[in-house]
């Protein structure tokens, strides 16, 4: 079974991939808070009830009707209005907000992982009680 179709699965992963993107995200900020006329950068933050979908099989009459992941295209990478002073060199990177959305982006992929272990643990007990 593969667990990525259940929607639990499916939206834990996907969540897992855009707090993979940020933190790499952040860490180039942090990477270049001492670079002349640098501004963090952040990731839009795609919309997760748009991929909640019913366990219906979907036909196809064209391998390219359905191309690519549209859950990646939403995530863009913007650099959002500077609303602190910049340096005497125009960097605009504060270390210790980039820091406190670091710990906040690894916090919630922890999250994350405890849910999908969660449920996958529920699946697995589910099954083994079906099985006896």
């Amino acid at each position: 079974m593969n667990l990525a179709n259940l929607s639990v699965f499916g939206l834990a992963q996907k969540n897992m991939e855009y707090l993979s993107a940020r933190e790499k995200v952040i860490a180039g900020n942090i990477a270049n808070a001492s670079t002349p006329g640098y501004l963090p950068k952040d990731i839009t933050k795609p919309e997760f009830s748009k991929h909640v979908v019913a366990n219906l099989p979907m036909n196809t009459t064209n391998p390219k009707h359905l191309t690519g992941n549209s859950f990646k295209k939403e995530m863009q990478i913007y650099t959002p209005p500077v609303d602190s002073a910049l340096t005497i060199d125009g960097n605009g990177v504060i270390l210790e907000e980039q820091m406190n959305e670091a710990s906040k982006t690894s916090s919630e992929y922890k999250k994350m992982i405890t849910i999908y272990n969660k449920y996958k643990t529920l699946l697995q007990i589910a099954n083994t009680k079906i099985n006896t």
